[in-house]
């Protein structure tokens, strides 16, 4: 039943009067925190210097040095979506600062937190729905193209996308954009404030007029309760927020639930695969040669490919044949790097191939804690959210005792989570494109990973962070308690027309959980050819 902060209105003989409740002012400058503002701005610039290195360390050489408009998009994407993670413990920090005898409406918070999820949400979807596309269609534009007419034609789509994507929104806000409350409705005479009469008899009764009622009229006996639906129009900040995190969801439940498997068995299969010892010279160079001969081939089939193209045009055989040569091109540079691993070369071979073996036996250790997370998020999921009522707050609990311990104890761990989340909806895309070959192949891939992934990479961290963090708000209800993403996502968008069962009743996170499962046994029979 929603929670109403309504004004006490008392009726007398003469009409009514309002009576609005009082805001009690702190002293003090009760629940600002400067600390919070300073690590905002630090982590802020840490993020962006992050996201830095990870674009010079996974970017194509053919990239270096060019590409700059989708290289402002990616890092920028990238900042926003870690940012908006991290407001997430920002939100639970900002709500502690304020002390518990002091009630919310008197705190002056250092971080105002409603504003801040808007404007990253709405940011977020206008990268998704414009910039990204934008970049993506300016990078893969003929190279022949000038620099305008690059412009014009990624202009020209993404006007069309834009035009649709916003009538599309503004129809649903229109038709849609309410959020509906279950509420009771009570029904109660009134006693009057006029003491000249008898209070015990004068009354308004639930229905009627004014007269002199029975005894009893205005007690708690004769009060009646309504079951009604409370419809208000909801702001289109939160039906965007809405939306965007719906499409967020289907992407998570899915992508999520083939990585969470996924992530932890590939890391330990790649220690059990990794190599033994060095290999000679001889020995690489009869494997280089049969790289060359697939290397030959794939060449040939592309040809073939764009010969098609010119003749025939983009089929749909021809889509799948492109998508067999993109997985055959995964495969030969996977076997280049693993050449190159067994041989080292230069004069640093030694201390190469001793940072290999070091490398692997860190992805063990990789293995067994995300094989750890994994179970740890599948069992709070069931027991605080599949159950009902919950039979433990589970993971809430470690937080709040980790946040007593030290304050970034429970925030780092809390962030942790959701980071691995976004994790996971990666791997999760990279290998159900692998195996099925229904979406285009984006590996992000050290030294190998062109704009066009990066691009929709971060695209598809941007639409699963914003699910991420909902699930979040959801799965950790109790260690975020009266924080502004709770309100914006417990009180509105779990109510909104027409989507809220998908909420209420856990779709997302059944279909998550089922994935899992799955995927589980689509590896135990694939064992050990995974």
């Amino acid at each position: 039943m929603a929670r109403l902060r309504l004004g006490t209105r008392c009726l007398g003989r003469e009409g009514a009067q309002e009576v609005k409740p009082r805001r009690v002012t702190a002293t003090m400058a009760e629940g600002y925190n400067w600390f919070l503002i300073l690590v905002t701005i630090v982590v802020g610039i840490l993020v962006v210097v992050a996201n830095l290195h990870i674009l010079v360390h996974f970017q194509h050489p053919e990239d270096r040095n060019q590409a700059w408009v989708p290289k402002v998009v990616v890092i920028f994407g990238l900042s926003l979506a870690m940012m908006s993670v991290l407001m997430f413990p920002l939100d639970v920090a900002n709500r502690s600062a304020c002390s518990d005898h002091v009630a919310l409406s008197a705190c002056d918070f250092a971080m105002p937190m409603k504003e801040l999820w808007y404007t990253v949400y709405m940011i977020g979807s206008v990268l998704v729905l414009v910039v990204i596309p934008f970049a993506s269609f300016y990078y893969e534009a003929d190279p022949d193209f000038s620099a305008t007419k690059r412009v014009k034609s990624a202009t020209f789509w993404v006007v069309i996308t834009s035009v649709v994507a916003g009538l599309t929104l503004g129809l649903a806000y229109g038709l849609a954009g309410y959020v509906e409350y279950p509420v009771e409705q009570l029904f109660s005479g009134i006693v009057p404030l006029d003491t000249s009469g008898p209070i015990q008899r004068d009354c308004i009764p639930p229905t009627g007029f004014w007269q002199t009622a029975p005894a009893g009229a205005c007690d708690t006996t004769t009060v009646t309760l309504e079951e009604k639906i409370w419809s208000i129009r909801t702001s289109f900040p939160v039906y965007v927020i809405a939306l965007s995190s719906m499409f967020g969801w289907f992407l998570f439940s899915v992508f999520a639930g083939v990585g969470m498997v996924t992530l932890p068995v590939d890391l330990l299969l790649s220690f059990a695969r990794r190599p033994k010892a060095t290999i000679t010279k001889t020995q690489y160079m009869q494997q280089a040669k049969q790289l060359a001969i697939r290397a030959k081939e794939i060449k040939e089939v592309a040809t073939d490919l764009r010969r098609e193209e010119q003749t025939q045009g983009k089929s749909r055989s021809w889509k799948k044949k492109l998508k067999k040569v993109n997985l055959s091109l995964v495969s030969l540079e996977e076997g280049h790097e693993k050449l190159n691993q067994v041989y080292p070369q230069g004069e640093n071979a030694e201390a190469a191939w001793i940072m290999t073996v070091l490398g692997y036996w860190l992805r063990l250790l990789l293995g067994f804690l995300t094989t750890f997370t994994s179970l740890l998020l599948i069992v709070h999921v069931v027991l605080y959210m599949i159950l009902d009522p919950p039979e433990s707050s589970f993971l809430n609990d470690v937080f709040i005792v980790l946040d007593k311990a030290f304050p970034l104890f429970g925030t780092a761990a809390f962030a942790l989570f959701c980071f691995y989340m976004i994790a996971i909806t990666v791997k999760g895309c990279s290998k159900f494109g692998l195996n099925l070959l229904v979406i285009s192949l984006h590996p992000m891939k050290v030294g190998g990973t062109l704009m066009s992934s990066f691009l929709f990479n971060v695209a598809l961290i941007l639409l699963s962070t914003q699910a991420v963090i909902q699930f979040c708000a959801q799965a950790f209800a109790v260690y975020a308690e009266s924080t502004e993403v709770q309100d914006i996502f417990g009180n509105e968008v779990e109510h909104l027309w027409g989507l809220s069962v998908l909420y209420i009743e856990n779709v997302f996170i059944y279909a998550w959980l089922a994935v899992a499962g799955l995927t589980s046994l689509f590896v135990a029979v694939k064992w050990p050819n995974v």
